[in-house]
């Protein structure tokens, strides 16, 4: 089992230069792009991310870890990589690959729905050469007959992209202080096409850009941030009627 679990740990450090080459730069270079663009990742957690843009709560984050680190990595190397090859060789592979890369943008394009349709070719460009290169990694390590090794770098990935999410979502714990940090959700840097009416009452297509810094408020109550949330929902005004 030691020698088994030795073995293992030097394929996976074999293939680490090719995780850099083909996973990390790739992915790098796509950010880069995007975000010249005005296609920031912040669009895709509030459209379309199960991670709630406040009060992250213990049960979601297990979930978000479990089903994106754990589940959906063996569940789509087994699916598109794993089954093929081992029915159809290394052509199932590929073909499996070719579908895992467009899937991606398939769903990831639902959150680009108010962006002009030259900036959804040019995403679908840089996700599909992303997970084209990320395909690339994972399928060499199948043909190499390293398939475990493709599903632990595929959990490894999700895994840390997954935490950094949480993270940056979760509020920020001061014990030693009356009040906490809350951070606040950034935003993108670019809006919906917005149209507003002429005093002749013609339309005009007009674009808003505006940058918004992630930063830090100062919460001076002393109760929980998920207190308040339940609090407000509990809160009820009763209107006054006449002649009741």
């Amino acid at each position: 089992m030691q020698l088994g679990l030795s073995t293992l740990l030097y394929q996976m450090l074999q293939y680490f230069p090719w995780y850099v080459a083909l996973v990390l730069a790739p992915m790098v270079i796509r950010i880069l792009i995007e975000r010249a663009l005005g296609i920031r990742p912040e669009i895709f957690e509030t459209r379309i991310s199960p991670l709630p843009m406040i009060n992250m709560s213990y049960e979601t984050a297990f979930r978000t870890v479990t089903l994106t680190a754990l589940y959906y990595p063996l569940f789509e190397e087994l699916l598109f990589r794993g089954i093929p090859y081992l029915l159809f060789g290394t052509v199932g592979a590929v073909i499996g690959s070719v579908v895992w890369v467009l899937m991606h943008p398939a769903w990831q394009l639902q959150a680009l729905s108010d962006f002009p349709l030259w900036k959804k070719i040019a995403f679908t460009v840089t996700a599909a050469f992303y997970y084209a290169s990320s395909a690339a990694f994972y399928t060499m390590m199948w043909l190499d007959g390293d398939g475990l090794c493709a599903i632990l770098y595929h959990t490894f990935h999700n895994g840390w992209i997954t935490l950094a999410d949480i993270i940056r979502e979760v509020e920020i714990p001061t014990p030693w202080k009356r009040y906490r940090y809350v951070r606040k959700h950034p935003v993108s840097e670019s809006y919906p096409k917005l149209f507003r009416k002429k005093k002749g009452g013609e339309k005009t297509e007009e674009r808003e850009e505006e940058e918004m810094k992630m930063s830090f408020v100062i919460r001076k109550s002393t109760k929980s941030l998920s207190d308040e949330v339940e609090e407000a929902k509990n809160l009820f005004v009763r209107r006054k009627v006449k002649n009741e």
